[in-house]
């Protein structure tokens, strides 16, 4: 039986409910009715009711995370926690704190691609400089570029995005480790991807999902491997990719299950892409 294709606002709500199935898989335990998600989901939730407002206001987005932080901040890195603790003291995205930023702003973006779906300038320009509100290291902004191009592209309908986001990275003049990366991933095996010895890298994250995105028909397989290769910090970006490229209705109960309010997040995705 041929399976129907996928809505955008299927796909849309897929992004967001994969993201958060990851996530849950990735950081279980823990949750109470104060705090049911973790950081990434939080802050992707965040940043896309702040998408909806108009204008949208880089300060007030860092404000939000910065008040959540210090509220709750379960998940949430030592890096990102300083950054918006500096932000908040001067008022500007930080410079780099110490040696080590972590790959944080990679994981929580998705909702620019499903918001300026229509507009790739913007969609470029929008996830770069929201990136760099925490993460201001060139190479990891542009990481977060790279996924959402790729996010944008299965959101559309279009399950290969490599020439897409190689395309992005030659007209931006995008960091050369990045390019080799994304030229990487069609032709590799699962086994040459980087595995865990610590925190994966911004790089190392964007390759990893991209890989999962273009060769992993299943999503509930994408996360298991990831769980067993020890690369769960990639696990809530996998899930939003591949829920982009399948939609919500791919997303197994079993996952579903494990996911803080579904309906919420499939009623922000409709409203991000113009469906609600």
């Amino acid at each position: 039986m041929v399976k129907p294709v996928p809505t955008p606002g299927a796909r849309a709500a897929g992004a967001l409910i994969g993201h958060a199935a990851g996530n849950a898989m990735a950081q279980p335990g823990g949750a109470s009715p104060e705090s049911p998600w973790h950081a990434e989901v939080v802050f992707s939730v965040i940043l896309g009711e702040e998408l909806l407002a108009s204008p949208v206001d880089l300060r007030r987005i860092a404000g939000r995370w910065a008040e959540w932080a210090r509220r709750d901040g379960r998940g949430l890195g030592d890096w990102t926690r300083e950054a918006l603790r500096a932000f908040e003291a001067q008022g500007a995205p930080v410079e780099r704190i110490g040696t080590m930023e972590g790959a944080g702003a990679v994981t929580w973006c998705l909702p620019i691609a499903i918001a300026a779906l229509a507009s790739p300038r913007n969609l470029v320009s929008g996830t770069y400089h929201i990136a760099a509100l925490t993460h201001p290291d060139p190479v990891t902004a542009w990481a977060a570029v790279v996924v959402n191009v790729a996010a944008a592209r299965l959101l559309s309908g279009y399950r290969d995005f490599v020439p897409d986001v190689l395309e992005m990275l030659r007209a931006n003049e995008g960091p050369a480790v990045l390019v080799e990366g994304v030229r990487r991933v069609p032709l590799i095996r699962r086994d040459a991807l980087r595995t865990a010895d610590g925190p994966l890298d911004a790089v190392a994250i964007a390759e990893v999902v991209l890989w999962l995105a273009h060769h992993e028909p299943r999503l509930d397989r994408a996360l298991d491997w990831l769980e067993t290769a020890g690369l769960g910090g990639a696990a809530a970006l996998a899930g939003g990719l591949l829920g982009a490229r399948d939609g919500a209705a791919a997303i197994p109960a079993a996952r579903l299950s494990a996911v803080h309010d579904a309906a919420g997040l499939r009623h922000l995705a409709g409203h991000l892409i113009g469906e609600a």
